[in-house]
């Protein structure tokens, strides 16, 4: 006997009795906000129409059978089974007695539980059938929480770009575009003013490939200390310098073998390193730092920076050869300012994460609203998701004009006002009594942060501007990181 608790209710209008026509089911299915929707379900889902073929599934379902969504649309279930990483025979013979779940275990052990339900079409029309796959394993956790279809829980805010991409016809295009030429493993170079998405869009871009289960390595160059960097992006051996681990250390290249190395902020690695970097490119093969043997590693490599590499080419603070193994296929991400009608879209997604764990729920008011709406964002993604976190700190139960920061009001000057702007002197932000203005270490630190956006903008390069302000980059990315 199935355990009724492993198989919560379908909560998506499947038990209406209220029939949609095949027509219209299929024009459904081609809307992108349906497929941002499904995507964000931890549940694996497949959706075959009439004739019993893929109509499609969502980026867990790639995940869980290792297949492709652009790959298996239009496969008859036959040959959909057949090439999935799970055995469904098991499934198929449950189905053929009458059953409607089984469990399906894939080469390297994992169990799913797939089960099958029908969806009601118009009058003399097969009905679709929705396939949905379930982690086995956690099945105990499934009965503590017998919600279904909960979508994938995020520490924090994080990007809305992430799960705006289906929503916005450009965005679309730009992931989409990715996704192709990640697909016919052309190297990528997404360029962007900072916080614009691009490490959103790189993570999507992994994710729809088919490449869920394998690592996704996101290494953040201007981060890494220039000493540092050969050592921690090629790894090293034991005794290869003072201070090295006995066992020696696995670079970030080897850590993403098989999977996708994301190399952000890539203007900013030291020009020394850069030839060695070219070798891995070309060849797939890296040397640990104090090794005389090389070794091959299969990785794909998507690049970002929001600098203008051909700019540092042409300096000599580039090399030209490397650009032109990273940019296959440069990718440029319009700031925010350019796709102002997905602000609605973004605003609703961050008010709704805020909301999933807020009590009273948060709303906005339309004075609020409205200066929201006729913003620039010159900080891009960014700028709008910590906007969104004052006003769930400052606002009860709804968000005034008044908690929002001084620039959205007239009252200061964006620390970014746009790219041919150069503003010598950082001004203090005018403290306000509702976000503690009179603590001083606060005071401290926003008049610290204006500093170093200042000198990053003036000097063109984080790493640079450690060097002019005497700190090591390292505490410059975690000053800059730290609100």
């Amino acid at each position: 006997m199935i355990d009724k608790s492993l198989l919560p209710p379908l909560k998506m209008g499947m038990r209406s009795s209220v029939n949609v026509s095949s027509e219209v089911l299929s024009g459904l299915l081609e809307t992108p906000a349906l497929h941002a929707l499904l995507d964000s379900f931890s549940e694996a889902i497949i959706l075959l129409d009439g004739e019993s073929r893929v109509r499609f599934l969502n980026l867990a379902a790639e995940r869980v059978n290792r297949l492709s969504r652009q790959d298996v649309v239009g496969l008859p279930n036959a040959e959909f089974f057949q090439r999935s990483a799970l055995g469904f025979e098991d499934f198929q013979q449950a189905v053929g007695r009458g059953g409607n779940s089984a469990l399906t275990r894939s080469r390297d052990g994992r169990m799913f539980l797939t089960s099958t339900q029908a969806v009601p079409t118009g009058a003399y029309e097969k009905p679709y059938t929705l396939l949905v796959q379930r982690d086995f394993e956690g099945r105990e956790s499934q009965r503590r929480s017998p919600a279904a279809f909960a979508p994938v829980e995020n520490s924090g805010l994080g990007d809305p770009q992430d799960n705006a991409l289906h929503l916005s016809p450009l965005l679309s295009s730009i992931a989409d575009t990715g996704v192709r030429a990640f697909r016919r493993r052309a190297r990528l170079l997404l360029l962007g003013e900072p916080g614009v998405g691009k490490t959103a869009i790189a993570r999507h871009i992994h994710r729809a490939a088919g490449w869920g289960d394998r690592p996704f390595i996101h290494v953040n160059c201007g981060s890494i200390p220039e000493t540092l960097f050969e050592s921690e992006m090629f790894g090293y051996e034991r005794g290869a310098f003072t201070g090295a681990l006995q066992g020696g250390k696995r670079g970030y290249i080897e850590s993403a073998s098989g999977g996708t190395l994301f190399l952000d902020e890539i203007g900013e690695i030291p020009l020394h390193v850069q030839a060695k970097l070219l070798k891995f490119l070309e060849d797939g093969s890296i040397q640990s730092v104090g090794s005389p043997l090389s070794k091959t590693v299969q990785v794909q490599v998507i690049a970002a920076t929001n600098k203008d590499l051909r700019r540092l080419v042409e300096t000599g603070e580039f090399r030209a050869d490397l650009y032109y193994r990273l940019a296959v296929l440069p990718v440029e991400v319009p700031p925010l300012r350019q796709h102002l009608e997905d602000l609605p879209v973004l605003m609703d997604i961050l008010l709704m994460r805020i909301n999933r764990d807020r009590q009273p729920t948060l709303r906005i008011s339309n004075g609020c609203r409205q200066r929201l709406m006729n913003y620039s964002y010159p900080g891009n993604i960014r700028e709008l998701v910590n906007i969104f976190e004052r006003l769930a700190v400052l606002a009860d139960d709804e968000a005034q004009e008044q908690h929002l920061p001084p620039e959205l009001l007239g009252l200061a000057t964006p620390l970014h006002a746009g790219p041919n702007i150069v503003r010598h002197e950082p001004e203090p932000v005018p403290a306000t009594d509702d976000d503690g203005g009179g603590n001083l270490k606060a005071q401290v630190q926003r008049y610290e942060r204006q500093i170093i956006l200042q000198a990053v903008q003036n000097c063109g390069s984080k790493r640079k501007a450690a060097q002019q302000l005497g700190i090591d980059i390292g505490t410059l990315i975690r000053k800059l990181q730290r609100d």
